[in-house]
Order: C-alpha cells, then sequence, then structure tokens
C-alpha cells in the first residue's frame, strides 16, 4: 500500500542541507520512520536520501582516514573527482556534507581580493589573518600560501584591536560555553578571535 503523502508536510518541498545532514546522522541508528516523522518525509523519500548520500551499513561511520583525506587532500584543492577517487563508496553529496561538518573549505575557488589580502598579511600575522577572509579555516589559509610562495615572518609587530577587560571578562564568564553560543555577545570579534583569545586566557597562571 502507497504511503499516505498527505500526513508528512514536507513531501513536496526541496530537500535542505539540514534535512541531509540530519539523515546522515541518524539512518541506521534509528528507525526510518522516525527520521520521516521528524523531517515531515515519508519513510521511502528518506531511504532514498540516504541512498543519494551514499549510505549503507558498511559505511555509515567515517573512519580517520577518510576524515584525514578531507583534512589534507580536499582542503588543499585536490578537486572533488580525486577526492572521490580516494574516498570510494562516498558520492559528491556525501564529501560536500562532511567537509561542511568540519568546517572544511577547499582551496580552490579563492578570489583576486582574497589573494590580494591573504599577500598582503600573511607575512605579518600568518594564519591569523583568516579572520579577514570568512569562509577560509587557518589551514587552508596556510595551504594556500604555501601554493603561492608567501611565508610567514613572524617577528613583526602588527597592530591589533586589543580586547577590553570588560570583553575579557565576559569571555571568562562563559569559557564552558561553545563559541557559537556566545559569538552574539562579541559583535566585532570573529569566531577565530574569540577562540584565540580564549586560548590566551586558560594559558595564563
Amino acid at each position: 500500500m502507497m504511503e499516505d503523502e498527505k500526513s508528512y508536510r514536507n513531501t513536496r518541498s526541496p530537500w535542505t542541507v539540514e534535512e541531509y545532514r540530519y539523515v546522515e546522522a541518524g539512518y541506521g541508528k534509528i528507525p526510518t520512520r522516525e527520521i520521516a516523522e521528524h523531517l515531515g518525509r515519508t519513510p521511502t523519500a528518506v531511504r532514498l536520501a540516504a541512498r543519494s548520500l551514499g549510505l549503507n551499513k558498511q559505511s555509515l561511520e567515517w573512519t580517520d582516514a577518510e576524515k584525514d583525506v578531507m583534512r589534507t587532500h580536499y582542503v588543499e584543492g585536490a578537486g572533488i573527482a580525486k577526492v572521490m577517487e580516494m574516498l570510494p563508496g562516498r558520492t559528491k553529496k556525501t564529501i560536500f556534507t562532511m567537509a561542511q561538518k568540519m568546517g572544511l573549505y577547499s582551496a580552490r575557488g579563492w578570489t583576486r581580493e582574497e589573494t590580494q589580502l591573504l599577500r598582503k598579511h600573511y607575512p605579518l600575522i600568518g594564519t591569523s589573518v583568516a579572520e579577514k577572509l570568512p569562509g577560509r579555516t587557518p589551514e587552508a589559509v596556510k595551504i594556500k600560501a604555501n601554493q603561492l610562495g608567501i611565508s610567514f615572518k613572524g617577528s613583526m609587530v602588527v597592530s591589533q584591536k586589543m580586547w577590553t577587560p570588560e570583553e575579557l571578562a565576559l569571555l571568562k564568564q562563559h569559557e564552558q560555553a561553545r563559541i557559537a553560543e556566545i559569538q552574539h555577545l562579541f559583535p566585532d570579534r570573529t569566531a577565530v578571535a574569540i577562540s584565540h583569545a580564549r586560548a590566551r586566557l586558560k594559558a595564563k597562571p
């Protein structure tokens, strides 16, 4: 008997990245019908989404070796075709979803403005230039700089916006919270800047 699609609110809506992430995280671990009810999709649609993500009993969990491929070859811009060759059984959609979950960005596709900014600031502040490049991780910045032959001098003093005592006290107050949860408290600071400031606080005796 065909499933009653009327009882699933999102049956005819396009799938979102968040929905695919939910399927990847739960498929094979919790009943398919429960996933369907949570997403407002039919169980058949959930199974088809899982198949499109390359999910099966053998490939639900990503291994450390697979994640290492993502951290190196994907980040350094090897290209999705090459990465898929190195990750047999993983689809393009699965790889992109995992990259988002791991906070990884490919070194491919740098704009002229990004490259100019990298050339200007990397010799002075190294991977901290990621704070000026939304969407770029420190690792991706380092790889791109190496590709361009840009070296971090590390000996020059760079003017930075100092953290106020009030900001540091607020950061100390929320030292156990995730950065994503407190970033709104520091509207003029990036997540990377907050992370660095927290590390300096923890390093103090």
